[in-house]
């Protein structure tokens, strides 16, 4: 579970508790008696736990690039797609 891993972090949990300004064992209770609690929560709100790093898309502009993933696969193996090189 992506939370439980994030936790698990060092240092995690206890800036995750100046954040509250709650104690970690109160962060520590809420992870192990809670947890499933507050992600059913989000969840029921229509929210998703995703690393912060990710890029999210809306349905429309993601139907878009997989049509256009979609298209360039189905191009012959010689055929060299322009991203190829972006490393």
């Amino acid at each position: 579970m992506l939370v439980a891993r994030a936790l698990a972090e060092p240092g995690r949990a206890a800036a995750l508790a100046i954040a509250l300004g709650t104690s970690e064992s109160t962060v520590s209770r809420i992870r192990n008696e809670r947890l499933d609690e507050v992600l059913m929560f989000l969840a029921h709100l229509g929210l998703k736990v995703v690393p912060g790093d990710y890029q999210c898309v809306d349905q429309k502009t993601f139907a878009a690039f997989q049509v256009l993933w979609e298209k360039a696969m189905r191009q012959t193996s010689a055929a060299k797609l322009i991203f190829e090189d972006a490393d």
